[in-house]
């Protein structure tokens, strides 16, 4: 086996050796036991869930760009 490949293997059972260690470090610290809790850190009572907020996300009315459309051709499907 040639030192490259060598370094190579070695190296990818380090990384491999190194992420199992940091997995078993979370599992055994409690990092799994509520793991629904994070997807309602962003929210509080300002800002409850299931509720926009943000002004840039309103639903506005489409109105249709008559300069744009005059003339051409508007497509009605998958040809």
């Amino acid at each position: 086996m040639s030192a490259g490949a060598l370094v190579l293997v070695l190296s990818s059972l380090l990384i491999i050796g190194g992420g199992l260690a940091l997995f078993l470090w979370a599992f055994f610290n409690g990092q799994f036991n509520d793991i629904q809790k994070g997807r309602m850190l962003p929210f509080d009572e300002e800002e409850p869930a299931g509720k926009r907020t943000d002004q840039i996300f309103q639903d506005k009315p489409s109105e249709p760009n008559e300069k744009q459309n005059k003339g051409e051709e508007q497509p009605c499907g998958p040809r």
